[in-house]
């Protein structure tokens, strides 16, 4: 008792100066200079209310479980001060976990968000997430400790896009990858998405993440979503659709070959109706002008290389000798060894 009498005492000096208070079981009540009142569990300080002009403590009536107080014009307010909820916050500062939880049930329910709180300070999360029963604390906590289905539920219930974002962040940090697609996939988050899919090479994904990107007006990410897919056509359509003919045009020219005349045709009409008609003049036709001199070889390699729907880059092994033959290069290497051997000895 000495030592918590000692604790209360270092705590109380620590504050400004007491006006009024009043002991309430193992809880010290009181009102200060800066006109708050306060209660002290422990060597811990909480805040009632705050007040405008110096206020007196006048008693606690444990029938009512209120503390009352007044001004100096004898204005008397009452205050809840549940002293179950004290003793409990005693309980758990003695480190007596279990007397604390004996005592759960006849805490009163519009107790429990501040006993949650209470035990969040004092570091016990896990028995916070349990008691707590604000939606918004309980999502913060589930987060915190990891708890990610408790946390998905509460994310459904709610389905606001900053919490299944918030999930989804999560879950990608845990790796648990199905868990994050299905969060972005509510939060509408489509960069995140576009990672995921292209990190795990999910075509299916690919397609259905272009298609709701260029409906929601994204045209970056359906384009690199395209790409991904090495779906020329898909890409040359989308520079179309939104009116960026010139760089339609550079892209056929290098990946579809067979498109750009077509192409340079739609672009040569919109230069003429924008009455720019000599800029379109000046431009050339692919297969008419003689501006393409290997035009013809362009197409005969877009047709062997499967219509632009191969890899851009060659990873076969198609150059390597099977049966660890060696090359003719190789064999050249080779002969000036034995050569120069022959020599030696």
């Amino acid at each position: 008792m000495a030592d918590e009498c000692c604790t209360v005492g270092k705590s109380l000096t620590s504050l400004c100066s007491v006006r009024t208070g009043q002991w309430v079981g193992d809880c010290f009540v009181y009102t200060n200079a800066p006109n708050r009142l306060n209660y002290i569990v422990g060597d811990q300080v909480y805040t009632i209310s705050h007040f405008d002009q110096p206020t007196y403590v006048l008693g606690y009536l444990p029938r009512d479980g209120r503390i009352y107080v007044c001004d100096k014009d004898v204005a008397v307010t009452s205050f809840a001060l549940s002293l179950g909820v004290i003793e409990y916050q005693t309980l758990v500062l003695r480190g007596d976990l279990d007397a604390a939880n004996e005592m759960l049930p006849d805490i009163p329910e519009e107790q429990k968000n501040k006993i949650a709180r209470f035990l969040e300070g004092q570091g016990y999360k896990d028995q916070a997430l349990e008691i707590a029963t604000d939606s918004e604390h309980r999502f913060e906590l589930a987060l915190g400790l990891g708890q990610l289905q408790i946390a998905l539920q509460l994310a459904r219930e709610a389905d606001v896009e900053h919490k299944w974002k918030t999930v989804g962040d999560a879950a990608l940090t845990a790796w648990d990858l199905a868990l994050a697609v299905e969060c972005f996939k509510h939060a509408r988050d489509l960069s995140s998405l576009l990672l995921l899919y292209t990190s795990s090479a999910d075509a299916s994904g690919l397609r259905d993440l272009a298609a709701q990107a260029k409906q929601a007006g994204l045209h970056n990410i359906a384009f690199t979503a395209l790409w991904q897919l090495s779906d020329v056509d898909g890409c040359i359509d989308l520079l179309l659709d939104t009116h960026r003919v010139a760089e339609a045009v550079l892209f056929a020219q290098t990946y579809k070959p067979s498109r750009c005349p077509e192409i340079v045709a739609q672009w040569k009409k919109e230069l003429d109706t924008a009455g720019k008609g000599k800029v379109a003049r000046l431009l050339g036709v692919p297969g008419e002008d003689d501006m393409f001199p290997e035009w013809e070889e362009s197409l005969r390699l877009e047709k062997e290389g499967g219509h632009g729907q191969a890899s851009l880059i060659d990873v076969d092994d198609e150059g390597e000798e099977e049966d660890g033959a060696a090359s003719p290069e190789e064999e050249e290497v080779k002969e000036p060894l034995i050569e120069a051997e022959t020599t030696e000895a």
